[in-house]
């Protein structure tokens, strides 16, 4: 049925395109349902699976078990790292994100981990608070008597709630058709081909680690040989492979894993109880079903243009390993959150999921067998270390991995053509909405000079309103590709003259000028500006539109270089340039003294000459953004903790009361509509603009049933 639903909402989404791209809503539903239970039903799971064994189990799972959780803990996270080097060198760039305002560096860890109030862990699904708060329950119920009661009811509960789940399972297939559906309906080609990277690269790896790596393992250091471990087990794998439940296969993999052991241990007893001890116990704890998911993860920096550096792999598997005790439905968001990855990725997550999940209950599995097989030879005193053996378990295990990551790479690389398409994206960007005409005129000169105090009566009786503007000020100001002068700002204003009912001209202007040709009559406003003290001197501004964040915008392979204010500062010189502002440069030079500035009046001629003498260009996050689509090669890096955030507005001339007023009301009005806020999705966080570039679909572009 998950296959049926996931070829019909694939075709669906091909026929209909993005008419059926309202059905992410029922798959959001599907998946916020899912998430439902499984918080409390991982608690309570915890709690009962330790507090129903004694002292002598417990100690015997922690030395043996725990030594070879961490074992197969660490091969396999090796192996995740090394999924990055299966992806292509292919560009790759993004819109602005509000992600990747927020400092990594403000987790706080003490409160992730340690439940100081249990109830608040739970309402904010602080899964490893959780974890912890319920493993702690669980030991303290081993040694007390008369718990039976309570371990009972809260098996109970824990029966309510797999009922819960259950019955959400049985719409599985409702909330996959709408998702694939959905997803195959807006999204672009070229992103399903990037899909296509992270599901083969999944395929390969985890087929070499179940196959190999991990089995490979017990016979390197066990008598057990290949065929014993896979040969005996195969049915209960292809099981797990296509039930794509770990649970159901548990009981056969301890009967094999029993009758492995028989043949050489002393005690059969003995290494039979062990291994009801470990089967049972294990499945609390994440395998390496769930581990791969952390290349996800790698996956999806590397997709949305925000790529996870080498050095923010320890808190990937700090925040990943402990949130992973959950279901990865609540593991993935958060671990999207703590390393700055833009939420929306979540979704492929969901996407690939429907193939990976297979290879993923396989590889449980696998990890299941390997973990039990271990620590009940472990405990029976049979594990032996053959140099020769373990050599050539590693020698393989490197080849077969080199193989496949090398492989792959190789062949997207010279097979699939990767189309860079975001920069015709943002330069093919057209108004939200309808509009009346504006004018552009580059060669404005002043015919008459308003009396100061009265520039709004004056601009009304004209009946047009003038407005300076930046040329390349993206994404606020800017000419695409059709000519048209259009951005955040340009639309406001647009807004703006059909409020006055006046027509709306613009005329050229720069930074340095804006506030002489705003005093002498040459415009009544300007596009928007970050305000500083000395500007408001001799003009003004309209209250606040937004924040804008500092960001350097520098080549991709120099981004872990700035993406602290830590590591600039431990660079041993700096050239960097900035827009020309006064107080922007005292507030960077406080923050890096080692930096020399130069201010320029536009940061575009240096993009095409690899920056020239400069190491990076000092602008906004929201700028950075835009330029980094139009020249793929730069990346914009807002530089943590303390990122400095300076308000923008409307410059306006210099004592007119009025006109502020009216500005005032105006965009407190527009504030409140939410106009402000829907251009700023559109323009600078890039939402909608699928929609306003067709998907091709069988019903607009084959049949021409429809016209979008």
């Amino acid at each position: 049925m998950i296959f049926l639903s996931m070829g019909l909402g694939l075709l669906t989404g091909l026929f209909f395109g993005e008419i059926v791209g309202f059905l992410d809503i029922i798959g959001d539903i599907w998946i916020k349902l899912l998430q439902m239970t499984v918080l409390p039903y991982v608690m309570l799971s915890l709690i009962t699976g330790l507090g129903r064994l004694n002292y002598d189990e417990a100690l015997l799972l922690a030395k043996k078990g725990g030594g070879m959780l961490l074992l197969l803990w660490s091969v396999v996270i090796i192996v995740v790292f090394l999924f990055p080097f299966s992806f292509p060198d292919w560009v790759n760039s993004s819109f602005y994100s509000t992600a990747v305002q927020h400092s990594k560096a403000d987790v706080d860890f003490l409160g992730l981990y340690i439940p100081s109030n249990p109830f608040y862990a739970l309402a904010n699904n602080l899964v490893p608070a959780v974890v912890l708060f319920s493993i702690a329950i669980g030991v303290a119920l081993i040694g007390m008597e008369k718990k039976d009661r309570l371990l009972n009811g809260m098996s109970l509960i824990t029966d309510a709630l797999t009922r819960i789940a259950n019955f959400i399972v049985k719409l599985t297939p409702i909330g996959v058709f709408s998702i694939m559906a959905a997803a195959s309906g807006t999204m672009s080609f070229v992103e399903f081909q990037r899909l296509e990277v992270y599901i083969i690269s999944y395929i390969a790896i985890s087929t070499v680690v179940s196959l190999w790596i991990l089995p490979g393992l017990v016979t390197s250091l066990t008598p057990l040989s290949y065929r014993d471990v896979i040969g005996s087990t195969k049915d209960a794998l292809v099981m797990a492979f296509a039930t794509t439940s770990l649970f159901i296969v548990l009981p056969i993999l301890m009967e094999k894993s029993k009758q492995m052991i028989r043949q050489y241990a002393d005690d059969q007893r003995e290494a039979e109880s062990s291994v009801e001890i470990i089967v049972p116990a294990s499945f609390n704890f994440p395998h390496a079903g769930k581990l791969f998911t952390l290349s996800f993860v790698l996956f999806a920096g590397w997709y949305s243009g925000y790529p996870v550096d080498i050095s923010d792999y320890p808190q990937l598997v700090g925040a990943g390993m402990a949130s992973l005790f959950a279901n990865v439905n609540l593991a993935v968001p958060f671990m999207l959150d703590t390393l700055r990855i833009p939420q929306d990725t979540y979704q492929l997550f969901i996407t690939t999921g429907i193939v990976n999940a297979r290879f993923a209950t396989l590889l449980a599995a696998v990890f299941t067998l390997t973990l039990t097989l271990l620590s009940a030879f472990s405990m029976a005193g049979l594990i032996r270390f053959n140099l020769w053996k373990l050599g050539r378990y590693v020698a393989i295990s490197l080849v077969l991995l080199t193989i496949s990551i090398v492989g792959i790479r190789g062949a997207f690389s010279l097979f699939m053509e990767d189309t860079y398409d975001k920069d015709q994206l943002i330069d093919s960007m057209h108004f939200l909405q309808q509009h009346s005409p504006a004018t552009t005129n580059p060669d404005y000169s002043i015919t008459d000079t308003p009396e100061m105090g009265k520039r709004l009566e004056s601009l009304v009786n004209r009946g047009v309103i003038r407005i300076c503007y930046a040329a390349d000020d993206i994404p606020f100001s800017y000419f695409n590709n059709d000519g048209q002068l259009v951005g955040l700002d340009v639309e406001l204003f647009h807004l703006l003259a059909a409020d006055l009912q006046v027509k709306l001209e613009f005329v050229p202007s720069d930074w340095v000028s804006i506030t002489k040709k705003l005093n002498t009559g040459y415009c009544d406003m300007g596009t928007g500006r970050t305000m500083t003290p000395k500007t408001a001197l001799t003009g003004a501004y309209s209250i606040p539109i937004m924040n804008r964040t500092s960001a350097f915008l520098v080549p991709d392979y120099r981004r872990s270089e700035f993406s602290s204010f830590a590591n600039i500062r431990g660079l041993k010189s700096i050239e960097l340039a900035i827009a020309p502002n006064r107080h922007y440069k005292s507030l960077v030079q406080k923050l890096l003294p080692n930096a020399r500035i130069t201010e320029v009046l536009s940061l575009e001629p240096y993009l095409d000459q690899d920056l020239g003498k400069f190491d990076a260009l000092l602008t906004t996050g929201e700028k950075a953004a835009g330029w980094s689509l139009q020249h793929p090669k730069y990346s914009a890096v807002i530089p943590q903790p303390n990122s400095i955030n300076i308000p923008a507005g409307f410059p306006l001339p210099h004592n007119e009361e009025s006109l502020a007023d009216y500005m005032k009301i105006w965009l407190n009005i527009r504030q409140q509509d939410g106009s402000i806020q829907q251009l700023y999705d559109y323009w600078v966080l890039g939402k909608q603009t699928t929609h306003k570039q067709h998907r091709w679909s069988i019903i607009r572009d084959v049949l021409h049933w429809v016209e979008l």
